[in-house]
């Protein structure tokens, strides 16, 4: 029988069980951090950011639309009831831009990311770190910010889905260092709550991929060891 609790549980249990699934995956498919070889940089992160799109999203999604009748269009605020707070994100997306052109000169940072080590930038290699991260933040909002949220509130209330919500992604930031997993609890938490206001997912995955890629852009720019040149085949 379909109930709150029923697909509460199915949203926790598969939170935990596609990120564990997705970190294994990534460890299979390192980028080599070659400096080199932009080309295999290139096609090696948009096999992992895709497959961060279907494990993390297509797939548990899917799954809930089969097994506990779940609408996938729900929670993409198309009934009209949506109010996106546009005035509130452009605020917070300014602010995040100038933190991460602030923190970008942090040299701890700027050994994590941008995730692709290329020496030299190319505009193809900019395009396809935008496009992987944008990709891999739909599946990965829809799950934590659609499916995990919304499921917890149904069952217990929004004070404890967001408590839900706050530990599994901080835990999920974890293997990225201490310091990133404490940083996205009051990320996540305003991603919560612009989600909550806006009953939608869309202002989520603008708000994280604008976060992603400008903090990857900056850490670019910020690094000496790394060149932005205007060649689109490199």
């Amino acid at each position: 029988m379909e109930t709150p609790e029923n697909f509460m549980f199915y949203a926790i249990s598969t939170t935990v069980v596609v990120s564990y699934v997705y970190y294994l995956i990534l460890d299979k498919i390192k980028l080599e951090n070659t400096y080199n070889n932009p080309k295999k940089e290139r096609k090696q992160f948009l096999i992992r950011k895709i497959s961060g799109f279907l494990i993390l999203g297509l797939i548990p999604v899917t799954f809930a639309a089969v097994f506990f009748e779940f609408n996938p269009q729900l929670y993409l605020g198309f009934s009209g009831s949506a109010s996106f707070h546009w005035d509130l994100q452009a605020f917070v997306i300014i602010l995040l831009l100038l933190i991460n052109f602030i923190n970008a000169r942090n040299a701890d940072l700027q050994s994590k990311y941008p995730e692709m080590r290329i020496k030299r930038w190319s505009e193809k290699s900019l395009l396809v770190a935008w496009l992987g991260w944008f990709i891999y933040l739909m599946g990965y909002e829809y799950l934590f910010r659609g499916v995990l949220l919304f499921s917890c509130i149904d069952a217990f209330g929004i004070g404890p889905a967001v408590v839900i919500n706050l530990a599994l992604y901080s835990a999920l930031h974890l293997p990225k260092g201490f310091k990133e997993a404490i940083a996205a609890i009051p990320f996540g938490a305003f991603l919560c709550y612009i989600t909550i206001e806006s009953n939608s997912i869309i202002p989520a995955i603008l708000i994280h991929a604008i976060q992603a890629i400008s903090a990857e852009f900056s850490c670019i720019y910020r690094n000496k060891e790394m060149l932005l040149t205007n060649k689109l085949t490199s």
